[in-house]
């Protein structure tokens, strides 16, 4: 070439070699590189130690040129195309690769009993697509407003999100359940109250969805167009109610107690104090006793009866876990996933009646802010028993024993090198014989452990 630098085909070869002792390129670059080197290589083929050629050695020069150059272009267009195919082939791989991380962080929470906290926000932030994706795509409900009209979007977005985490919170404790053959852990006191609260939100949350009188008794009293009420608060708590009755059946199958459901006092008063005017109401209204219009403020009862199974059901778990010194058999994917429901929930309701300039939204429908303001509250007492004040301990403080016949739990939790059981962990009837846990404390002797 011009720099002086020969270009010769090997004999025995038909690569052609670049200069003295260089290196021959691998592949061929986007920029054709490659191509424009074999070309110079190939102008240059004629020019032998720097000597001439006879006729018939010109002649073999030309013919292995013609040959070779015909090779190496059938070899650089294949190569062109094997690029080609590795370009498309590496991105498939790569939309395959990113769809299969974002199913399995999807199905964390159905699937993993890890409660690490990288994990719980893969799985949550996975969850939050599928809610942005399920808001754009449902129609939005026209809300007039200082945001008309775009807001409608946003707000539909944000509360399918929150309907989607909050709704998947139900799904790891059934299935933690299910896995341990077992719902030791979870308080039937908290159960029954759950149900009944979902059922009582549901009830008011249809009504002044679907019933048309019911909206007209809310535009009057309130002086607006319609309640901050959407669809997604419905779907999420007709699913809610549905997953909860699913709790009772659990406890009842697993428990071994027949068809009983064991109740402390407390939570019988409780039941029947609210169930009983649940029933008695309507009927008051049907048969003319109480005016009509009274049917607005009995699913008002009934969104504060929610809340008050809220903060009882909440304070019984934890009063539970108190006792237990453990939160094992709780799954904390619940208040992790219903933590981050919540509080989009109350950003929703809030930011629609800014919108609208008027803060009825938020009086008008006190149970949803009120029941997002609760759910925060003790879901960060949750947080603080599971990871600070009980800390699951580590796997190398665990080994399991064979079940006898007479319900002698198979596993242990060896907290230190002498094995110690809190016999605190029986009291008032909540763990029996059979039980999957017994709970450890260096403070209590091992005297309970024969028992």
């Amino acid at each position: 070439d011009e720099e002086g630098n020969d270009g010769r085909i090997d004999a025995n070869m038909e690569t052609p070699l670049i200069g003295h002792g260089s290196r021959r390129p691998r592949h061929k670059n986007k920029n054709g590189t490659f191509r424009n080197t074999l070309q110079t290589c190939y102008s240059s083929i004629n020019d032998v130690e720097g000597g001439t050629t006879t006729d018939d050695e010109e002649g073999s020069s030309k013919n292995k040129y013609n040959i070779t150059n015909a090779h190496h272009k059938e070899q650089d267009d294949i190569l062109t195309d094997d690029d080609d195919y590795s370009l498309s082939d590496a991105s498939i791989s790569s939309i395959s690769t990113t769809l299969t991380n974002f199913r399995d962080n999807l199905m964390l929470p159905f699937t993993s009993d890890e409660t690490s906290l990288p994990k719980i926000g893969a799985g949550m932030a996975s969850l939050t697509i599928v809610g942005i994706v399920l808001g754009l795509a449902m129609p939005a409900k026209d809300m007039h407003g200082r945001w008309y009209p775009w807001w409608g979007h946003i707000s539909s977005v944000i509360g399918y999100t929150y309907f989607v985490l909050w709704s998947v919170c139900f799904y790891p404790q059934v299935l933690l359940n299910m896995r341990r053959q077992s719902t030791r852990g979870l308080s039937n006191d908290f159960a029954i109250l759950n149900f009944m609260g979902w059922s009582f939100y549901s009830a008011y949350l249809a009504s002044m969805y679907f019933d048309e009188s019911i909206q007209e008794l809310y535009t009057e009293r309130f002086k607006n167009e319609s309640s901050t009420v959407k669809s997604n608060d419905v779907a999420f708590s007709i699913h809610a109610m549905i997953l909860s009755f699913i709790y009772l059946v659990q406890i009842v199958y697993y428990g071994g107690n027949g068809f009983s459901l064991p109740l402390k006092p407390q939570t019988w008063f409780l039941v029947v104090g609210m169930g009983g005017p649940t029933v008695i109401i309507p009927l008051l209204i049907w048969t003319g006793i109480w005016e009509y219009e009274s049917w607005l403020n009995y699913f008002y009862m009934l969104s504060f009866f929610k809340i008050c199974c809220t903060l009882t059901k909440y304070s019984k778990q934890v009063l539970l876990n108190w006792k237990r010194k453990s939160t094992s058999g709780w799954n904390i994917w619940y208040n992790f996933l219903e933590c981050s429901g919540g509080a989009l929930s109350m950003m929703q309701i809030v930011l629609d009646s800014v919108n609208m300039n008027d803060m009825s939204g938020i009086t008008g429908n006190m149970a949803k802010f009120a029941l997002g303001l609760a759910t925060i509250f003790f879901d960060a007492l949750f947080f603080t028993q599971h990871y600070i004040l009980y800390p699951e301990p580590p796997a190398d403080k665990r080994f399991e024993v064979p079940a006898s016949a007479d319900g002698v739990p198979s596993t242990i939790v060896k907290a230190s090198d002498t094995l110690v059981l809190n016999m605190n962990s029986f009291d008032d009837g909540e763990l029996t014989d059979g039980d999957s846990y017994i709970e450890t404390d260096d403070n209590e002797s091992l005297q309970g452990a024969q028992h």
